[in-house]
Protein backbone atom coordinates (compact mmCIF):
# COMPACT_ATOMS: atom_id res chain seq x y z
CA UNK A 1 0.00 0.00 0.00
CA UNK A 2 1.29 3.42 -1.26
CA UNK A 3 1.44 5.74 2.12
CA UNK A 4 -0.40 9.38 2.31
CA UNK A 5 0.92 12.29 1.45
CA UNK A 6 0.72 13.57 4.57
CA UNK A 7 1.14 11.94 8.11
CA UNK A 8 -2.28 12.35 9.97
CA UNK A 9 -0.77 13.64 13.15
CA UNK A 10 -3.66 14.56 15.61
CA UNK A 11 -3.27 13.96 18.89
CA UNK A 12 -0.27 12.31 18.56
CA UNK A 13 1.60 14.99 17.68
CA UNK A 14 2.41 16.19 21.03
CA UNK A 15 3.00 13.22 22.99
CA UNK A 16 6.25 12.60 23.30
CA UNK A 17 6.71 16.49 24.34
CA UNK A 18 3.30 16.04 26.87
CA UNK A 19 4.88 12.43 28.74
CA UNK A 20 7.65 14.45 29.06
CA UNK A 21 6.06 17.27 30.65
CA UNK A 22 3.41 15.39 32.97
CA UNK A 23 4.60 16.59 36.55
CA UNK A 24 5.12 13.86 38.57
CA UNK A 25 2.96 15.68 41.69
CA UNK A 26 2.02 12.36 43.50
CA UNK A 27 4.93 10.20 42.44
CA UNK A 28 4.61 6.54 42.43
CA UNK A 29 2.00 3.92 40.94
CA UNK A 30 -0.31 7.33 40.19
CA UNK A 31 1.99 9.51 38.45
CA UNK A 32 2.59 6.21 36.09
CA UNK A 33 -1.41 6.04 35.53
CA UNK A 34 -2.08 9.45 34.47
CA UNK A 35 0.98 8.88 32.03
CA UNK A 36 -1.07 5.46 30.47
CA UNK A 37 -4.27 7.33 30.40
CA UNK A 38 -2.67 10.30 28.45
CA UNK A 39 -0.79 7.77 25.88
CA UNK A 40 -4.37 5.42 25.96
CA UNK A 41 -6.41 8.71 24.99
CA UNK A 42 -3.83 9.78 21.92
CA UNK A 43 -4.00 6.14 21.14
CA UNK A 44 -7.88 5.65 20.59
CA UNK A 45 -8.32 8.78 19.23
CA UNK A 46 -6.10 7.57 16.38
CA UNK A 47 -7.18 4.28 16.41
CA UNK A 48 -11.24 5.60 15.63
CA UNK A 49 -9.81 8.46 13.58
CA UNK A 50 -7.89 5.70 11.38
CA UNK A 51 -10.91 2.92 11.64
CA UNK A 52 -13.09 4.86 10.77
CA UNK A 53 -11.36 6.66 7.59
CA UNK A 54 -10.73 3.25 6.06
CA UNK A 55 -14.71 1.86 7.15
CA UNK A 56 -13.32 -0.77 9.70
CA UNK A 57 -15.42 -0.63 12.16
CA UNK A 58 -14.22 -0.37 15.64
CA UNK A 59 -15.94 -2.57 17.49
CA UNK A 60 -16.27 -5.91 15.72
CA UNK A 61 -12.99 -8.33 15.56
CA UNK A 62 -10.05 -6.49 15.98
CA UNK A 63 -8.47 -4.16 18.35
CA UNK A 64 -5.73 -2.12 19.61
CA UNK A 65 -3.72 -3.43 22.41
CA UNK A 66 -0.84 -2.24 24.77
CA UNK A 67 1.83 -5.29 25.72
CA UNK A 68 4.78 -4.91 27.97
CA UNK A 69 4.92 -1.70 30.64
CA UNK A 70 2.28 -0.14 28.49
CA UNK A 71 -0.06 -2.86 29.49
CA UNK A 72 0.97 -3.33 32.90
CA UNK A 73 0.07 0.57 33.04
CA UNK A 74 3.63 1.03 34.38
CA UNK A 75 5.52 2.72 31.47
CA UNK A 76 7.91 5.57 31.85
CA UNK A 77 7.73 8.97 30.29
CA UNK A 78 10.23 7.89 27.75
CA UNK A 79 8.99 4.28 27.56
CA UNK A 80 8.25 2.46 23.93
CA UNK A 81 5.00 1.80 22.91
CA UNK A 82 4.76 -2.22 22.31
CA UNK A 83 1.58 -2.18 20.48
CA UNK A 84 -0.35 -5.12 18.72
CA UNK A 85 -3.27 -5.24 16.15
CA UNK A 86 -5.35 -8.14 17.06
CA UNK A 87 -8.00 -9.65 15.21
CA UNK A 88 -10.20 -13.00 14.99
CA UNK A 89 -8.52 -13.78 11.62
CA UNK A 90 -12.41 -14.10 10.46
CA UNK A 91 -14.13 -10.68 10.24
CA UNK A 92 -11.85 -8.52 8.03
CA UNK A 93 -9.93 -10.18 5.34
CA UNK A 94 -6.11 -9.77 5.87
CA UNK A 95 -5.47 -6.85 3.51
CA UNK A 96 -7.54 -4.84 5.26
CA UNK A 97 -6.20 -5.59 8.46
CA UNK A 98 -2.79 -5.05 6.66
CA UNK A 99 -4.10 -1.55 5.55
CA UNK A 100 -5.19 -0.52 9.30
CA UNK A 101 -2.07 -1.43 10.94
CA UNK A 102 0.05 0.89 8.14
CA UNK A 103 -2.27 3.99 9.09
CA UNK A 104 -1.92 3.12 12.72
CA UNK A 105 1.85 3.08 12.99
CA UNK A 106 3.31 5.20 10.70
CA UNK A 107 2.20 8.52 12.61
CA UNK A 108 2.97 6.83 15.76
CA UNK A 109 6.62 6.93 13.84
CA UNK A 110 6.63 10.78 12.81
CA UNK A 111 5.19 11.70 16.07
CA UNK A 112 9.03 10.25 17.40
CA UNK A 113 7.88 8.01 19.39
CA UNK A 114 9.74 4.60 19.67
CA UNK A 115 7.51 1.73 18.50
CA UNK A 116 7.76 -1.88 19.21
CA UNK A 117 4.44 -3.38 16.85
CA UNK A 118 3.09 -6.33 15.67
CA UNK A 119 0.14 -7.64 14.12
CA UNK A 120 -1.78 -10.78 15.40
CA UNK A 121 -4.50 -12.86 15.09
CA UNK A 122 -5.39 -15.13 17.60
CA UNK A 123 -4.19 -18.08 16.78
CA UNK A 124 -0.59 -15.87 16.00
CA UNK A 125 -1.05 -15.56 19.73
CA UNK A 126 -0.97 -18.97 20.87
CA UNK A 127 1.68 -20.24 18.16
CA UNK A 128 3.68 -16.98 19.51
CA UNK A 129 3.36 -17.33 22.37
CA UNK A 130 4.24 -21.34 22.56
CA UNK A 131 7.71 -20.41 20.57
CA UNK A 132 9.22 -17.33 22.04
CA UNK A 133 9.47 -16.85 25.52
CA UNK A 134 9.81 -13.22 25.95
CA UNK A 135 6.50 -12.83 23.69
CA UNK A 136 4.60 -15.39 25.96
CA UNK A 137 5.57 -13.16 29.31
CA UNK A 138 4.42 -10.38 27.48
CA UNK A 139 1.15 -11.45 25.92
CA UNK A 140 -0.21 -12.92 29.54
CA UNK A 141 -0.49 -9.23 30.50
CA UNK A 142 -1.58 -8.08 27.03
CA UNK A 143 -4.33 -4.71 27.85
CA UNK A 144 -6.87 -3.54 25.41
CA UNK A 145 -6.49 0.21 24.52
CA UNK A 146 -9.53 0.10 21.90
CA UNK A 147 -11.54 -1.51 19.46
CA UNK A 148 -13.22 -5.38 20.17
CA UNK A 149 -11.72 -5.75 23.62
CA UNK A 150 -13.21 -9.37 23.71
CA UNK A 151 -10.70 -10.52 20.76
CA UNK A 152 -7.82 -9.15 23.09
CA UNK A 153 -9.65 -11.14 25.95
CA UNK A 154 -9.92 -14.13 24.08
CA UNK A 155 -5.96 -13.74 23.12
CA UNK A 156 -4.87 -13.24 26.89
CA UNK A 157 -6.77 -15.96 27.96
CA UNK A 158 -5.62 -18.62 26.01
CA UNK A 159 -1.92 -17.53 26.25
CA UNK A 160 -2.90 -17.98 29.30
CA UNK A 161 -3.66 -21.17 29.44
CA UNK A 162 -1.66 -22.43 27.55
CA UNK A 163 1.20 -21.29 30.11
CA UNK A 164 0.19 -22.62 32.61
CA UNK A 165 -0.36 -25.88 30.82
CA UNK A 166 3.35 -25.87 29.69
CA UNK A 167 4.71 -24.76 32.96
CA UNK A 168 6.74 -28.03 33.71
CA UNK A 169 8.56 -27.46 29.84
CA UNK A 170 8.98 -23.42 30.43
CA UNK A 171 10.49 -22.99 33.90
CA UNK A 172 13.29 -24.01 32.89
CA UNK A 173 13.96 -21.41 30.36
CA UNK A 174 12.62 -18.72 32.28
CA UNK A 175 15.29 -20.10 34.56
CA UNK A 176 18.20 -20.13 31.87
CA UNK A 177 17.05 -16.21 30.80
CA UNK A 178 17.23 -14.98 34.34
CA UNK A 179 20.87 -16.55 34.83
CA UNK A 180 21.56 -15.60 31.17
CA UNK A 181 20.38 -11.86 31.97
CA UNK A 182 22.15 -11.37 35.50
CA UNK A 183 25.71 -13.05 33.64
CA UNK A 184 25.58 -9.80 30.92
CA UNK A 185 24.30 -6.98 33.47
CA UNK A 186 25.26 -8.07 37.32
CA UNK A 187 23.52 -7.85 40.34
CA UNK A 188 21.78 -4.70 40.95
CA UNK A 189 22.80 -4.41 44.30
CA UNK A 190 26.45 -4.75 43.87
CA UNK A 191 26.90 -2.15 40.90
CA UNK A 192 27.87 1.08 40.97
CA UNK A 193 26.51 2.20 37.90
CA UNK A 194 23.28 -0.24 37.73
CA UNK A 195 21.11 -0.70 34.89
CA UNK A 196 17.78 -0.78 36.71
CA UNK A 197 15.76 -2.71 34.23
CA UNK A 198 17.98 -5.52 33.09
CA UNK A 199 20.14 -6.23 36.14
CA UNK A 200 19.82 -8.82 38.21
CA UNK A 201 17.33 -7.67 41.03
CA UNK A 202 15.65 -5.62 38.55
CA UNK A 203 12.67 -4.58 36.64
CA UNK A 204 13.04 -7.73 33.96
CA UNK A 205 13.23 -9.69 36.96
CA UNK A 206 9.60 -8.10 38.44
CA UNK A 207 8.16 -8.85 35.89
CA UNK A 208 9.48 -12.26 35.87
CA UNK A 209 8.13 -12.68 39.13
CA UNK A 210 4.23 -11.91 38.03
CA UNK A 211 4.94 -14.37 35.31
CA UNK A 212 5.70 -17.06 37.48
CA UNK A 213 3.20 -16.09 39.55
CA UNK A 214 0.64 -16.72 36.92
CA UNK A 215 1.28 -20.02 36.28
CA UNK A 216 -0.41 -21.10 39.62
CA UNK A 217 2.51 -22.87 40.83
CA UNK A 218 3.87 -20.21 43.23
CA UNK A 219 2.33 -17.32 45.15
CA UNK A 220 5.00 -14.10 44.56
CA UNK A 221 5.43 -12.41 47.42
CA UNK A 222 3.85 -8.85 47.78
CA UNK A 223 3.68 -5.86 50.35
CA UNK A 224 7.42 -4.99 50.45
CA UNK A 225 8.48 -6.73 47.20
CA UNK A 226 6.03 -4.19 45.45
CA UNK A 227 7.18 -1.19 47.09
CA UNK A 228 10.98 -2.27 45.97
CA UNK A 229 9.14 -2.31 42.48
CA UNK A 230 7.90 1.14 42.93
CA UNK A 231 11.12 2.17 44.36
CA UNK A 232 13.31 1.06 41.10
CA UNK A 233 10.38 2.69 38.29
CA UNK A 234 10.67 5.95 40.59
CA UNK A 235 14.17 6.26 39.62
CA UNK A 236 13.71 4.95 36.05
CA UNK A 237 11.36 7.53 35.82
CA UNK A 238 13.22 10.44 36.60
CA UNK A 239 16.87 9.46 35.39
CA UNK A 240 14.41 8.99 32.11
CA UNK A 241 12.95 13.02 32.79
CA UNK A 242 16.75 14.27 33.08
CA UNK A 243 17.63 12.43 29.96
CA UNK A 244 14.50 13.07 28.10
CA UNK A 245 15.60 9.44 26.67
CA UNK A 246 14.77 5.64 27.55
CA UNK A 247 17.24 5.39 29.61
CA UNK A 248 17.96 2.41 32.31
CA UNK A 249 21.71 2.71 33.35
CA UNK A 250 21.82 5.17 36.19
CA UNK A 251 25.47 6.48 35.27
CA UNK A 252 27.51 8.21 37.92
CA UNK A 253 26.86 11.64 36.28
CA UNK A 254 23.36 11.27 36.38
CA UNK A 255 23.38 9.66 40.41
CA UNK A 256 22.99 12.99 42.03
CA UNK A 257 20.29 14.92 39.95
CA UNK A 258 18.38 11.58 40.25
CA UNK A 259 18.93 11.57 44.21
CA UNK A 260 17.31 15.33 44.56
CA UNK A 261 14.66 14.56 41.72
CA UNK A 262 13.35 12.23 44.08
CA UNK A 263 14.11 13.88 47.57
CA UNK A 264 17.08 12.23 48.82
CA UNK A 265 20.18 13.48 50.33
CA UNK A 266 22.75 12.23 47.65
CA UNK A 267 23.79 9.79 45.30
CA UNK A 268 24.80 7.29 47.96
CA UNK A 269 21.63 7.41 49.75
CA UNK A 270 19.90 6.83 46.14
CA UNK A 271 22.17 3.91 45.32
CA UNK A 272 21.76 2.19 48.87
CA UNK A 273 17.94 2.28 48.31
CA UNK A 274 18.04 1.04 45.14
CA UNK A 275 20.44 -2.20 46.53
CA UNK A 276 18.25 -3.00 49.11
CA UNK A 277 14.87 -2.84 46.43
CA UNK A 278 17.18 -4.86 44.30
CA UNK A 279 18.23 -7.47 46.90
CA UNK A 280 14.73 -8.08 47.90
CA UNK A 281 12.94 -8.40 44.94
CA UNK A 282 16.35 -11.33 43.52
CA UNK A 283 15.70 -12.85 46.62
CA UNK A 284 11.89 -12.97 46.04
CA UNK A 285 12.42 -14.52 42.44
CA UNK A 286 14.70 -16.94 43.84
CA UNK A 287 12.22 -18.12 46.59
CA UNK A 288 9.04 -18.43 43.84
CA UNK A 289 11.43 -20.31 41.48
CA UNK A 290 11.93 -22.67 44.24
CA UNK A 291 8.61 -23.26 44.98
CA UNK A 292 6.94 -23.48 41.54
CA UNK A 293 10.02 -25.97 41.09
CA UNK A 294 8.93 -27.81 43.99
CA UNK A 295 5.40 -27.69 42.83
CA UNK A 296 6.72 -29.54 40.10
CA UNK A 297 8.76 -32.07 40.98
CA UNK A 298 6.69 -35.24 40.88
CA UNK A 299 6.14 -37.38 44.34
CA UNK A 300 9.21 -39.55 45.35
CA UNK A 301 9.34 -42.26 47.98
CA UNK A 302 9.08 -40.66 51.49
CA UNK A 303 11.33 -41.30 54.31
CA UNK A 304 9.04 -42.65 56.91
CA UNK A 305 9.55 -43.57 60.12
CA UNK A 306 10.72 -47.41 60.36
CA UNK A 307 10.41 -50.74 62.56
CA UNK A 308 13.77 -51.08 64.17
CA UNK A 309 14.11 -54.36 66.15
CA UNK A 310 10.60 -54.03 66.92
CA UNK A 311 10.96 -50.79 67.82
CA UNK A 312 9.11 -47.32 65.65
CA UNK A 313 12.47 -45.21 64.58
CA UNK A 314 11.53 -41.98 63.09
CA UNK A 315 13.26 -41.18 60.10
CA UNK A 316 16.94 -39.03 60.06
CA UNK A 317 17.83 -36.44 57.50
CA UNK A 318 21.28 -36.08 56.59
CA UNK A 319 23.88 -33.90 58.97
CA UNK A 320 25.86 -31.67 57.60
CA UNK A 321 26.78 -29.56 60.78
CA UNK A 322 26.35 -29.77 63.93
CA UNK A 323 22.56 -28.75 63.84
CA UNK A 324 22.25 -28.45 60.03
CA UNK A 325 20.74 -31.07 58.30
CA UNK A 326 19.78 -30.91 54.50
CA UNK A 327 16.28 -31.66 53.46
CA UNK A 328 14.53 -31.83 50.00
CA UNK A 329 18.26 -29.65 48.55
CA UNK A 330 18.07 -27.15 51.04
CA UNK A 331 19.90 -26.47 54.38
CA UNK A 332 17.80 -26.22 57.61
CA UNK A 333 18.11 -26.19 60.83
CA UNK A 334 17.20 -29.23 63.14
CA UNK A 335 14.88 -29.74 65.90
CA UNK A 336 17.41 -29.44 68.60
CA UNK A 337 19.19 -26.35 67.39
CA UNK A 338 18.91 -23.11 69.37
CA UNK A 339 19.73 -19.99 67.23
CA UNK A 340 19.02 -17.78 69.88
CA UNK A 341 21.28 -19.37 72.54
CA UNK A 342 24.30 -20.61 69.79
CA UNK A 343 26.49 -17.93 68.39
CA UNK A 344 28.49 -19.95 66.06
CA UNK A 345 25.26 -21.52 64.50
CA UNK A 346 25.03 -18.97 61.85
CA UNK A 347 28.84 -19.16 60.69
CA UNK A 348 28.61 -22.79 60.89
CA UNK A 349 25.49 -23.50 58.91
CA UNK A 350 27.24 -20.28 56.21
CA UNK A 351 30.43 -22.65 56.03
CA UNK A 352 28.24 -25.93 55.72
CA UNK A 353 26.59 -24.26 52.74
CA UNK A 354 29.75 -23.16 50.90
CA UNK A 355 31.19 -26.61 51.25
CA UNK A 356 28.08 -28.06 49.70
CA UNK A 357 26.86 -25.73 47.26
CA UNK A 358 23.22 -25.75 48.94
CA UNK A 359 21.42 -22.67 49.54
CA UNK A 360 20.46 -21.89 52.91
CA UNK A 361 16.21 -22.20 53.04
CA UNK A 362 14.84 -18.75 53.63
CA UNK A 363 13.38 -20.07 57.07
CA UNK A 364 16.54 -21.00 58.14
CA UNK A 365 18.19 -17.66 57.05
CA UNK A 366 15.45 -15.89 59.53
CA UNK A 367 15.92 -18.49 62.08
CA UNK A 368 19.94 -17.44 61.89
CA UNK A 369 19.04 -13.88 62.27
CA UNK A 370 18.52 -14.23 65.87
CA UNK A 371 21.67 -15.74 66.49
CA UNK A 372 23.84 -13.49 68.80
CA UNK A 373 27.32 -12.31 68.22
CA UNK A 374 30.15 -14.04 69.36
CA UNK A 375 32.06 -13.07 72.30
CA UNK A 376 35.47 -12.08 71.55
CA UNK A 377 37.57 -13.38 71.51
CA UNK A 378 35.65 -15.90 68.96
CA UNK A 379 35.67 -19.64 69.93
CA UNK A 380 38.13 -21.44 67.59
CA UNK A 381 35.51 -23.10 66.07
CA UNK A 382 33.40 -19.68 64.81
CA UNK A 383 37.31 -18.44 63.30
CA UNK A 384 37.51 -21.67 61.12
CA UNK A 385 33.95 -21.75 60.15
CA UNK A 386 34.19 -18.47 58.59
CA UNK A 387 37.76 -19.01 57.24
CA UNK A 388 35.86 -22.42 55.73
CA UNK A 389 33.73 -19.62 54.47
CA UNK A 390 36.43 -17.08 53.12
CA UNK A 391 38.15 -19.92 51.05
CA UNK A 392 35.00 -21.65 49.60
CA UNK A 393 35.93 -19.25 46.51
CA UNK A 394 32.96 -17.91 44.29
CA UNK A 395 30.50 -20.61 46.51
CA UNK A 396 30.34 -17.72 49.19
CA UNK A 397 28.80 -15.30 46.97
CA UNK A 398 25.66 -16.46 46.93
CA UNK A 399 25.88 -17.62 50.95
CA UNK A 400 26.92 -13.74 51.62
CA UNK A 401 24.30 -12.34 49.83
CA UNK A 402 21.35 -14.46 51.63
CA UNK A 403 22.87 -14.18 55.21
CA UNK A 404 23.92 -10.56 54.61
CA UNK A 405 20.32 -9.29 53.60
CA UNK A 406 18.90 -10.93 56.77
CA UNK A 407 21.29 -8.81 58.72
CA UNK A 408 23.18 -11.90 59.89
CA UNK A 409 26.47 -10.62 58.81
CA UNK A 410 26.85 -8.01 61.12
CA UNK A 411 26.17 -10.11 63.74
CA UNK A 412 29.53 -11.18 62.97
CA UNK A 413 30.70 -7.69 61.56
CA UNK A 414 29.55 -5.13 62.96
CA UNK A 415 31.56 -2.62 60.69
CA UNK A 416 30.06 -4.46 57.68
CA UNK A 417 26.51 -1.76 58.20
CA UNK A 418 28.78 0.91 57.05
CA UNK A 419 30.20 -0.43 53.71
CA UNK A 420 26.85 -2.58 52.66
CA UNK A 421 25.55 -1.09 49.51
CA UNK A 422 28.43 1.98 49.54
CA UNK A 423 28.81 3.15 45.98
CA UNK A 424 32.27 3.61 44.68
CA UNK A 425 33.31 7.16 43.47
CA UNK A 426 35.97 5.85 41.32
CA UNK A 427 34.86 4.64 37.26
CA UNK A 428 37.30 2.03 37.52
CA UNK A 429 35.21 0.25 40.24
CA UNK A 430 32.55 -1.60 39.30
CA UNK A 431 30.90 -3.24 42.22
CA UNK A 432 29.85 -1.39 45.69
CA UNK A 433 32.33 -1.51 48.70
CA UNK A 434 30.82 -4.73 50.30
CA UNK A 435 30.60 -6.68 47.14
CA UNK A 436 34.07 -5.69 46.16
CA UNK A 437 35.70 -6.93 49.04
CA UNK A 438 33.90 -10.49 48.59
CA UNK A 439 34.85 -10.16 45.28
CA UNK A 440 38.19 -9.80 46.33
CA UNK A 441 38.52 -12.91 48.43
CA UNK A 442 37.20 -14.97 45.70
CA UNK A 443 40.20 -14.15 43.23
CA UNK A 444 42.35 -13.94 46.64
CA UNK A 445 41.18 -17.94 46.56
CA UNK A 446 43.39 -18.44 43.29
CA UNK A 447 46.58 -18.17 44.97
CA UNK A 448 49.56 -21.14 45.50
CA UNK A 449 47.92 -23.53 47.93
CA UNK A 450 51.49 -23.71 49.59
CA UNK A 451 51.64 -19.87 49.83
CA UNK A 452 52.63 -19.08 53.78
CA UNK A 453 50.03 -17.29 55.45
CA UNK A 454 47.70 -17.88 52.66
CA UNK A 455 44.45 -17.40 55.20
CA UNK A 456 45.67 -14.10 55.97
CA UNK A 457 45.83 -12.66 52.74
CA UNK A 458 41.86 -13.86 52.57
CA UNK A 459 41.23 -11.98 55.89
CA UNK A 460 42.98 -8.72 54.26
CA UNK A 461 41.06 -9.33 51.36
CA UNK A 462 38.01 -9.10 53.16
CA UNK A 463 39.00 -6.21 55.11
CA UNK A 464 40.86 -4.32 52.72
CA UNK A 465 38.62 -1.43 52.18
CA UNK A 466 36.12 -1.71 55.04
CA UNK A 467 37.86 1.73 55.78
CA UNK A 468 35.52 3.23 52.75
CA UNK A 469 32.85 5.17 55.31
CA UNK A 470 31.37 8.50 55.35
CA UNK A 471 33.66 11.09 56.78
CA UNK A 472 36.74 12.39 55.59
CA UNK A 473 40.71 10.68 55.34
CA UNK A 474 42.57 7.98 53.99
CA UNK A 475 40.30 4.75 53.50
CA UNK A 476 43.62 2.43 54.17
CA UNK A 477 44.58 4.83 57.72
CA UNK A 478 41.10 4.35 58.62
CA UNK A 479 40.66 0.57 57.39
CA UNK A 480 43.85 -0.43 59.21
CA UNK A 481 42.23 0.72 62.53
CA UNK A 482 39.10 -0.68 61.82
CA UNK A 483 41.05 -3.68 60.39
CA UNK A 484 42.82 -4.20 63.85
CA UNK A 485 39.54 -3.89 65.92
CA UNK A 486 38.00 -7.15 63.91
CA UNK A 487 41.02 -9.37 63.69
CA UNK A 488 41.50 -8.66 67.52
CA UNK A 489 37.96 -9.33 68.68
CA UNK A 490 37.92 -12.30 66.10
CA UNK A 491 41.00 -13.70 68.37
CA UNK A 492 43.77 -14.58 65.06
CA UNK A 493 47.43 -14.44 66.69
CA UNK A 494 49.17 -11.59 67.39
CA UNK A 495 51.48 -11.87 64.56
CA UNK A 496 48.58 -12.47 62.36
CA UNK A 497 47.06 -9.86 63.41
CA UNK A 498 50.15 -7.23 62.48
CA UNK A 499 50.25 -8.50 59.08
CA UNK A 500 46.56 -8.24 58.10
CA UNK A 501 46.78 -4.59 59.47
CA UNK A 502 49.89 -3.58 57.46
CA UNK A 503 48.27 -4.96 54.65
CA UNK A 504 45.39 -3.21 54.70
CA UNK A 505 47.06 0.25 56.07
CA UNK A 506 49.51 -0.45 52.49
CA UNK A 507 47.50 -2.32 50.33
CA UNK A 508 47.74 0.53 47.25
CA UNK A 509 51.80 0.70 47.59
CA UNK A 510 52.61 -1.72 45.25
CA UNK A 511 50.16 -1.39 42.94
CA UNK A 512 50.78 2.76 43.13
CA UNK A 513 54.86 2.17 42.79
CA UNK A 514 53.97 -0.84 39.86
CA UNK A 515 52.18 2.21 38.07
CA UNK A 516 54.30 5.11 38.30
CA UNK A 517 57.26 4.86 40.13
CA UNK A 518 61.12 3.66 39.01
CA UNK A 519 61.01 0.64 40.22
CA UNK A 520 64.52 0.39 39.47
CA UNK A 521 65.81 2.78 41.62
CA UNK A 522 67.11 1.52 44.86
CA UNK A 523 65.57 4.19 47.27
CA UNK A 524 62.11 3.34 45.76
CA UNK A 525 62.99 -0.22 46.63
CA UNK A 526 64.32 0.60 50.40
CA UNK A 527 61.63 3.17 50.87
CA UNK A 528 58.79 0.26 49.97
CA UNK A 529 60.56 -2.24 52.23
CA UNK A 530 60.43 -0.36 54.94
CA UNK A 531 56.43 0.16 54.43
CA UNK A 532 56.31 -3.45 54.12
CA UNK A 533 58.56 -4.37 58.19
CA UNK A 534 61.22 -5.43 55.86
CA UNK A 535 59.33 -8.98 55.54
CA UNK A 536 59.06 -10.98 52.80
CA UNK A 537 55.92 -12.96 53.57
CA UNK A 538 54.02 -9.53 53.60
CA UNK A 539 55.55 -8.84 50.34
CA UNK A 540 54.54 -11.99 48.79
CA UNK A 541 51.00 -11.94 50.55
CA UNK A 542 50.57 -8.50 49.08
CA UNK A 543 51.84 -8.79 45.74
CA UNK A 544 48.91 -11.58 45.76
CA UNK A 545 46.02 -9.43 47.22
CA UNK A 546 47.25 -6.44 44.44
CA UNK A 547 46.29 -8.67 41.85
CA UNK A 548 43.24 -9.85 43.66
CA UNK A 549 41.90 -6.37 44.44
CA UNK A 550 42.72 -5.18 40.94
CA UNK A 551 40.34 -8.33 39.49
CA UNK A 552 37.74 -7.09 41.85
CA UNK A 553 37.59 -3.73 40.88
CA UNK A 554 36.57 -4.11 37.30
CA UNK A 555 37.40 -6.10 33.84
CA UNK A 556 40.43 -3.93 32.22
CA UNK A 557 42.52 -3.17 35.47
CA UNK A 558 44.60 -6.27 35.86
CA UNK A 559 46.16 -6.37 32.53
CA UNK A 560 49.54 -8.21 31.59
CA UNK A 561 51.36 -5.26 31.55
CA UNK A 562 50.23 -4.32 34.93
CA UNK A 563 51.29 -8.04 36.25
CA UNK A 564 54.91 -8.34 34.54
CA UNK A 565 55.14 -4.73 36.32
CA UNK A 566 54.06 -6.14 39.60
CA UNK A 567 56.16 -8.98 39.52
CA UNK A 568 59.20 -7.35 38.68
CA UNK A 569 58.60 -4.98 41.78
CA UNK A 570 58.10 -7.92 43.90
CA UNK A 571 61.57 -9.52 42.80
CA UNK A 572 63.19 -6.07 43.42
CA UNK A 573 61.80 -6.35 47.07
CA UNK A 574 62.63 -9.86 47.86
CA UNK A 575 66.14 -9.42 46.53
CA UNK A 576 66.77 -6.42 48.49
CA UNK A 577 65.12 -8.06 52.11
CA UNK A 578 67.23 -11.52 50.91
CA UNK A 579 70.84 -9.50 49.98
Amino acid sequence: MERDAGPRLGALGGLRTARLALEPQDGGQGYRHRLADLVDEALSQHYHRESERLGISSSAGVALAAVGSQGRRDAGPTSDLDLMLVHDGRTHPPERIGELAEALWYPLWDAGLDLDHSVRSLAQCRSIASADLPAAVGLIEVRPVCGDESVVQQARSAVLQDWRSAARRRLPDLVDSIRARADRHGELAHLSEPDVKQARGGLRDAVVLRALAATWLADRPHGPVDEAWTTLLDARDALCRITTRPATRLLRVHQQEVATALGLADADELLARLAGAGRLISASLDATVRDARQALRRPSAVLGARIVRGRWRPARLPQVADGVIEHDGELVLDADARPSSDPVLSLRAAAAAARTGLRLAPSTVASLANTPSPSPPWPTQARDDLLQLLRSGAAQLQVWESLDLADVVTTWLPEWAAVRGRAQRSPVHVFTVDRHLVQTVVHACRAPRDLPERDVLLWAGLLHDIGKVRGDGDHSEVGARIAGDIVERIGLERSEQERIVTLVRHHLVLAEAADGADIDDPGVIATLAGLLDHDPITVVLLRHLSEADARATGPAVWTPWRGRRMDRLTTRLLDHLTG
